[in-house]
């Protein structure tokens, strides 16, 4: 019987770190250091995310994120809903707007 627990907990403990992802995101809107801190804060605290590391200068990240609660998908739209294209989606035009003047494309920039 005690065989049969440790079978059993054995099996548990292997499903779960199979349903750890990693995926790759394309941040090419990204221009400054807030823009980088916002990503991160924007899914960070989501339910199912592990691990998100950012990179300014190559304006990509990485997300690791539990596959059973939390897909790329949800991912991609937290950080689409803040103002920021990410793998290919369009940023929510309002939140852009709402960006601050640094975080904004330089063509998008009026400065008169």
């Amino acid at each position: 019987m005690k065989s049969h627990l440790i079978i059993i907990a054995i099996i548990l403990l292997v499903s779960c770190n199979s349903d750890k992802r990693t995926a790759d995101l394309k941040l090419d809107t990204m221009q400054c250091l807030m823009c980088s801190i916002n990503v991160e804060e924007a899914i960070v605290d989501l339910d199912g995310v592990k691990k998100i590391e950012v990179d300014l200068k190559s304006k990509s990240g990485k997300v690791t994120y539990k596959a059973s609660l939390i897909d790329l998908n949800t991912i991609e739209k937290a950080i689409v809903s803040i103002g920021y294209d990410v793998n290919g989606k369009v940023a929510d035009p309002y939140a852009y707007e709402k960006l601050e003047i640094c975080c904004k494309k330089p063509k998008d920039v009026d400065l008169d």
